[in-house]
């Protein structure tokens, strides 16, 4: 599979998704119950309606109901691997600005590099690079997250 899956590998780099757009914009009272809930007082998202950075991604998709896979998840399924269990080994995340209350935010995902790297887990392990762009309404980007994920086969699935 590697001399057949590199090169139908080389044609997922670069792939992107469309923009897709948040279900809801920014709104308040989500904010109000994601601070009580972890017990963050700070008055930058209670009270003068900025978002928590860890809370651009839920309105940046579709929100918890009805539940969906994030478009990351249905492009890195597409792409084909010797194993089908998914590990995200790392983010890196860059914010470019403050995201407010009433703000609509969208999100693209593109497939940055592909290639296969052994671990312990399996030999054949296939590290593929995402990039995530959150942008507001205007198209401007509002954070940035790079995102390594390994695909691998199951125990039983890989020979001693």
């Amino acid at each position: 599979m590697a001399g057949d899956a590199s090169a139908a590998w080389k044609e997922w780099e670069g792939r992107e998704t469309e923009l897709a757009w948040g279900r809801y914009p920014v709104e308040h009272d989500p904010i109000r119950r994601h601070c009580h809930m972890v017990d963050d007082r700070n008055p930058r998202f209670l009270e003068r309606g900025e978002c928590p950075p860890v809370m651009v991604d839920y309105f940046a998709s579709a929100g918890p109901w009805p539940p969906a896979d994030l478009d990351i998840l249905a492009l890195v399924r597409r792409i084909p691997t010797p194993g089908d269990r998914l590990v995200n080994l790392n983010q890196e995340l860059e914010w470019f600005r403050t995201v407010r209350v009433g703000e609509r935010l969208g999100a693209r995902h593109r497939v940055l590099s592909i290639e296969q790297r052994p671990t312990r887990l399996d030999a054949r392990s296939v590290w593929i690079r995402t990039e995530t762009t959150v942008v507001d309404a205007t198209g401007a980007p509002v954070a940035r997250r790079l995102n390594q994920i390994m695909v691998h086969r199951a125990a039983d699935e890989v020979r001693p």
